[in-house]
């Protein structure tokens, strides 16, 4: 902090003049890393060097504004905060205040006056009373509101203690005497002779007051001070720039002093407390919150203990926020890096980091949260973020579950737009595809989170739709393959029947036709039979010409269908098919296999020419 803040401001609120703290001393003081504060107060006289002495207590030369005019410089409340000159765990912060005395009409001087001095007592743990001169009744009677702070102040919230104990919880009292040329009597301290002063002066009438005022500054600071500093030089140049001219410039023994007084403060040790506890920087705002927030209350007043309350409650409210930031940051490393996961997994791991935090805040604040309200507080809000988390990693799980599904089910997809399993046997094909598609998805999913077995059923019932989808159509095909199939096998099987009629019907005419030329050829057939011409000479001319059609001969041949399907099965190619069907009509028939009877088979599977070439065939052995 490189020069010094505004620490409050004044403004008219209803009529009357409030005290508020500046936005930025707070944030300056709430951005401070957490250290306690040793707080000096410097109040007193405008125009006494008051200033001057707050800018040696920071260990600087400058810094805190000087005037060299009758009108007052410091207005509200200044402040500077830094590392403590001597104390290194610690900060100092010191407070320049308004002079008193600051205003023409008494009874708002008055009011201004103390309410200031109440907040610099409330706010310090060493309040420096500055004065100029020597130590006489104008000194005492410059005192005067120390003996009014019992009537703004209270030890308990909510009391009629008038102050009472208030001495326990004031500050350190230092009253400097500045440009002063008086020396304690021989053999008495300064601190000796402000005992001396501050003795009651008997029990007349006329030093009552001055008795009370006395009684009240040794009953509110039982620790207490004098300190006498002389001249720092007799040049008026001088005078008016303290802050530019160097030490040797000025007297030794104004030196000496000045480094006595300062050097005493901060090695005092004392850093600012309320009810005994000592404060960091944070706990220091809150309590300058409460006493700024309770002086300005028409009929409030401000006490020790609603001090403590409002720095306990600070502290627990911190404390709070601290520890849930640690969690979200724990939470943050450990807990969403592995989203999505095992559901039991996750919140075991959320639970863990929430235990923890609950753990610190008791360990940090359990002595201020005695009713256990702020550890129930931040429970509560453990527990939201807890279902929230939750609730992040089913969502997470979700989406990875349903992208690992597209992904394994996208070659399946590519096949339904193409048309592969629309066809006879689609389905079989179908249903191996979806086996990998759901093994693989079981791989790659395991572990992923609560979603992995209700995206596999969303999954399904859609999957489901599209594989009754392709069964219908594969039965469609089915059906319509097998209509015209069925129809050739009816017409195949009415074929024998008809065309016998037919053939019946011809033979009848060839017979009446060619009785003459049968005759002819009766004789010449029986010489051939006496020749011993077998039909299986035949066999290969009919192979030659049907065997791709050796089903259909064969069932002219009087074959059944069983007898065709035990052939086809027992002789690889047509070849042989046809050779096992016309053997077996020969071993079967007889000599009721004879040529005729086979070209009438040839002739009704449509295969004339065969036909003929057999009875060429036999022509020719006949000539």
């Amino acid at each position: 902090m490189d020069n010094p803040v505004k620490l409050t401001y004044t403004k008219l609120e209803n009529d009357r003049s409030q005290v508020f703290l500046t936005p930025e001393a707070e944030r300056i003081i709430s951005g401070l890393p957490p250290r306690p504060v040793d707080v000096v107060a410097v109040v007193g006289p405008m125009r006494k060097g008051k200033s001057h002495l707050g800018n040696l207590l920071c260990k600087r030369k400058s810094g805190f504004p000087l005037g060299n005019q009758l009108k007052s410089e410091t207005k509200d409340f200044w402040f500077w905060i830094g590392p403590h000159p001597t104390q290194f765990d610690r900060y100092i912060m010191v407070i320049d205040t308004e002079g008193l005395g600051d205003y023409d009409d008494e009874q708002q001087r008055n009011e201004k006056d103390l309410k200031y001095l109440v907040l610099a007592t409330l706010f310090s743990s060493h309040l420096v009373f500055n004065l100029q001169g020597n130590l006489d009744n104008t000194f005492v009677s410059q005192l005067r509101l120390m003996g009014d702070l019992s009537e703004h102040i209270r030890v308990e919230k909510d009391s009629e203690d008038e102050g009472s104990d208030l001495g326990q919880h004031f500050p350190e009292l230092w009253v400097a005497v500045q440009n002063t040329h008086l020396v304690p009597p021989p053999g008495l301290s300064p601190d000796d002779y402000l005992e001396v002063v501050l003795e009651r002066k008997g029990h007349r009438k006329a030093v009552r007051a001055h008795n009370q005022m006395t009684d009240a500054v040794k009953d509110f600071f039982p620790r207490r001070h004098l300190r006498l500093i002389p001249p720092p030089t007799a040049d008026r140049d001088t005078l008016s720039n303290l802050d530019k001219v160097t030490d040797d410039a000025l007297q030794k023994e104004y030196n000496d002093a000045v480094n006595n007084f300062t050097r005493e403060v901060w090695n005092s040790g004392l850093v600012k407390t309320v009810n005994g506890v000592s404060l960091k920087t944070t706990a220091l705002l809150d309590i300058m919150r409460y006493y700024v927030g309770a002086i300005n209350a028409p009929r409030a007043m401000p006490s020790v203990l609603g001090a403590y309350e409002a720095m306990a409650e600070g502290e627990c409210r911190r404390g709070v926020e601290e520890n849930m930031q640690q969690f979200r940051e724990t939470v943050e490393n450990t807990v969403k890096p592995s989203m999505p996961t095992d559901e039991e997994d996750c919140n075991k791991r959320i639970k863990t980091a929430a235990e923890d935090a609950v753990s610190k805040l008791c360990a940090d604040v359990g002595k201020w949260d005695k009713s256990g309200s702020w550890k129930k507080h931040l429970q509560d809000e453990l527990e939201k973020e807890r279902l929230s988390l939750l609730q992040m990693n089913g969502s997470k799980s979700r989406t990875l579950c349903d992208n690992i599904l597209k992904e394994v089910d996208e070659s399946v997809r590519e096949n339904l737009g193409k048309g592969v399993y629309n066809r006879i046997g689609g389905l079989e094909t179908y249903m191996r595809d979806m086996d990998v598609v759901y093994n693989t998805y079981r791989r790659r999913a395991f572990g992923k989170g609560p979603a992995v077995e209700t995206v596999l059923e969303t999954f399904r019932t859609a999957e489901t739709t599209r594989r009754n989808m392709i069964k219908d159509t594969e039965q469609k095909l089915i059906e319509e393959d097998k209509r015209p199939r069925e129809e050739e096998r009816k017409k195949k099987k009415a074929r024998p029947r008809v065309a016998a009629e037919a053939q019946g019907r011809a033979e009848a005419k060839r017979t009446t036709e060619a009785e003459p030329q049968r005759l002819t050829l009766g004789s010449a057939r029986r010489q051939r039979s006496h020749k011993g011409v077998d039909v299986l000479t035949y066999f290969d001319i009919v192979i030659r010409g049907v065997s791709a059609e050796w089903d259909d001969l064969a069932r002219w041949l009087g074959f059944t269908e069983n007898d065709i399907k035990v052939i086809e099965a027992m002789k690889r190619d047509y070849d042989n098919r046809c050779r096992e069907v016309l053997e077996r009509w020969r071993n079967r028939e007889g000599k009721a296999a004879t040529l005729q009877a086979l070209k009438r088979a040839l002739i009704n599977i449509n295969h004339k020419r065969t036909a003929e070439k057999l009875e060429l065939e036999d022509s020719s052995d006949y000539d």
